[in-house]
């Protein structure tokens, strides 16, 4: 089983959020369209590659057991927790961008990225009760796993798809930190 599929919605659902020019702040400053863009896409640029790139490099196949496939999931929701943490903290510092319902943009995107915390989290925990008796037990488990964050993680992408702002598309389109959003 490869877990392409278990971090691919993490990846597209944060392009989404970039790409859509929406935003995240945590901070109250008024920030013109082009610096929050910058802001979002340099925070969510390398959260996007490095979520894909451990996937691409955690073929479950490849294991010799049960225990070792749970210890390499494991590993990568732990990782991919310490990424959001980066990425999360970086967006809530990005401001608010001066354009119409700025705010809201701007809370809506931290509040995706908080909820992609949790549920990640909540992937964690259930990474750790997978079955190690036997290989069909622990793909079973794997497999529910992987459509529960795939899950979690297109209903988050649903929430920012609706988010839009012409000023913060017309900024991203031209701010080179957000041309390999998506491309991952």
């Amino acid at each position: 089983m490869h877990l392409r599929k278990l971090a691919g919605a993490p990846a597209t659902a944060l392009a989404i959020a970039a790409l859509a020019g929406c935003g995240s702040s945590g901070s109250s400053s008024s920030v013109t369209p082009a610096a929050y863009v910058k802001s979002i896409c340099t925070a969510v640029t390398p959260f996007e590659a490095d979520v894909v790139k451990r996937s691409d490099e955690l073929n479950l196949t490849t294991l010799a057991n049960a225990e070792e496939g749970k210890k390499a999931i494991q590993g990568f929701l732990s990782a991919v927790s310490d990424d959001t943490d980066r990425a999360l903290s970086k967006l809530k510092g990005a401001g608010t961008p001066n354009v119409s319902n700025g705010k809201q943009l701007a809370d809506t995107v931290v509040s995706a990225f908080t909820q992609l915390k949790a549920a990640v989290g909540h992937a964690l925990a259930q990474a750790e009760a997978l079955p190690t008796s036997s290989p069909e037990a622990f793909k079973t488990a794997a497999t529910h796993l992987g459509t529960t964050v795939r899950t979690s993680m297109s209903g988050i992408g649903s929430s920012l798809d609706k988010l839009k702002s012409p000023e913060l598309e017309k900024a991203a389109a031209k701010e080179p930190a957000c041309t390999s959003l998506g491309a991952a």
